[in-house]
């Protein structure tokens, strides 16, 4: 397995999102698109509302109404989408990611209202039927001309939409398509009133309408979702990658309390992982910290991660967590003990383990020149027997004798490294077993 530096971190503070292309960009890419849609929609809302009704075409006209709600939506992306680019602060601790959700959410009422609408309206017609006219050609082309432009300007944008990971963008291409879907109704309406069927033409409009209100609903769900933090706003395959990736890491026992939530284009993950119960702080700050940066890394969409170190599994009832006597006790109870022994000199250090089974303590202390292996056998065995007496729930002390501290030579500076130097996160592709084998066959040695 490699080593892992500080400096693996220098990487966190380049501001690019998963594509790999900064806030700025991602913005201005966004603004394209949608500017791009803007023109459209004018031409099109223009096009299609005076075609409706120079030509007698209410389905026409309903669809030249969605076309300039489009403008609506296109406003509101560009706004939102500015907003989001800004970087968390003090108001904003996790970003401004769900702005954009917003802007889907606003989107989605827009076209719930506008389904209503265009509703209410063909109800209207049909219950005046002898009042409705036959549309003529020009709301024919009109709609060949919208279902044709639509289309191409969803493909466009719900590609940018995707390659940035903008929700707010990827909505407003489903609307543009929902244009697209209406006109081909509008389209049938039109083809069937032509040939003497009037009562096409308000039908299809209420078809653009059910379509309309299908889309509207679909977006309405996933904002609401990731606005409240649900799970279904996270896809399956980024939980599926973020779960493997965190057990595959040969430091982590289980995992467990994984949470994710959407933040916009951003993931935030929580995750809880079980280590070894001996490990010190630093190991287990480093699995963590190995963690959060593997998963930024690894995991599309994924900005930040907290992780949490457990040395022993969570209890869900916190009346049965083991809470065990502090460090300061302990060591006060030691040192007294260890003062009384002429075997030794002096406490070096100790380091104290909580499991569930109770207490381990491990004890490095510095023998007396005088040491000899009888007294200190008898010097352990008393300060092992103070301990017990004292801590119910001490269930080991493991002893080691201390004699020097071997260090680099006092002229010794740690070298410094640039990115390139910077040793990579482990490849969790490969097979582990053999790192596995190979950190058993190593064990520890107590000097």
């Amino acid at each position: 397995m490699h080593m892992h530096t500080p400096h693996d971190h220098l990487d966190d503070e380049d501001d690019h999102d998963d594509s790999g292309i900064t806030k700025e960009e991602r913005y201005l890419a966004a603004k394209k698109a949608t500017l791009l849609s803007v023109a459209v929609n004018i031409f099109l809302s223009v096009a299609k509302i005076f075609a409706g009704m120079v030509g007698h075409s209410a389905a026409m006209v309903a669809d030249g109404i969605h076309s300039l709600s489009d403008l609506i939506s296109d406003g509101v992306v560009l706004i939102t989408m500015r907003i989001a680019r800004k970087e968390a602060d003090e108001d904003h601790p996790y970003g401004h990611g769900k702005f954009e959700t917003i802007a889907s959410l606003f989107i989605a009422a827009m076209l719930l209202l506008v389904a209503l609408g265009i509703t209410f309206d063909a109800i209207q017609r049909i219950q005046d039927l002898d009042a409705l006219e036959i549309p003529s050609k020009i709301a024919l082309v009109a709609a060949l001309i919208s279902v044709l432009t639509k289309e191409l300007l969803f493909q466009y944008t719900i590609r940018v939409g995707k390659r940035l990971n903008a929700k707010a963008l990827i909505a407003n291409a489903w609307h543009q398509r929902s244009d697209a879907i209406s006109s081909i109704a509008a389209l049938v309406g039109v083809g069937g009133a032509m040939m003497g069927w009037t009562i096409l033409d308000p039908l299809a409009a209420i078809a653009v309408a059910a379509i309309l209100g299908k889309v509207g609903l679909e977006f309405l769900k996933e904002s609401i979702a990731e606005l409240t933090d649900s799970a279904e706003a996270v896809s399956k395959e980024a939980r599926e990658e973020i779960t493997h990736l965190v057990n595959e890491l040969p430091e982590v026992n289980a995992a467990h309390d994984l949470k994710i939530r959407s933040v916009g284009p951003d993931l935030m993950v929580d995750v809880h992982l079980e280590v070894a119960p001996f490990l010190t702080v630093s190991e287990g700050h480093q699995v963590g910290e190995m963690t959060r940066v593997l998963l930024k890394k690894e995991v599309r969409s994924v900005h930040e991660a907290m992780v949490h170190i457990d040395t022993m599994p969570d209890v869900s009832d916190d009346s049965y967590v083991p809470f065990y006597d502090s460090r300061s006790e302990v060591q006060e109870v030691l040192e007294s003990a260890l003062e009384k022994e002429s075997a030794y000199a002096s406490l070096q250090d100790m380091a104290l383990h909580y499991t569930m089974e109770g207490m381990t303590l491990d004890v490095n202390a510095k023998p007396a020149d005088d040491f000899t292996p009888e007294a200190g056998r008898q010097a352990v065995e008393n300060i092992k027997e103070a301990l017990f007496e004292a801590f119910p729930d001490m269930r080991a002390v493991r002893w080691n004798h201390f004699f020097e501290e071997l260090q680099r030579p006092i002229t010794w500076h740690r070298p410094k490294r640039d990115k390139s130097q910077i040793q990579k996160l482990p490849d969790l592709h490969h097979d582990h077993d053999h790192d596995h084998d190979h950190d058993h066959d190593h064990g520890h040695h107590h000097h």
